[in-house]
């Protein structure tokens, strides 16, 4: 049995992914989320349906915020801290 190697790969949208390969097959490991979740579409947190979470550092600004509770009905969420998701 090969031991596995991680390995430093590079997206297309520039994103830096660590891979792990063992032998001819290579695992993409999860990348970092955010700590903010979407509730999409009229979905709110005590229901179910659509929820969306972007990668660290890539969450929308404040203003593409409101405009899409304002327009969509989403509604963003900051995790509290130390609560496990």
């Amino acid at each position: 049995m090969t031991q596995g190697k991680d390995v430093m790969y590079k997206t297309p949208d520039g994103q830096h992914v660590n891979l792990s390969v063992e032998g001819k097959y290579a695992f993409q490991l999860t990348p970092e989320q955010s700590e903010w979740q979407c509730y999409l579409f009229g979905n709110r947190p005590d229901s179910m349906g659509i929820v969306y979470r972007p990668r660290k550092g890539k969450e929308p600004s404040w203003f593409v915020r409101l405009m899409m509770r304002i327009f969509f009905d989403c509604l963003w969420v900051k995790d509290k801290k130390g609560e496990p998701q």
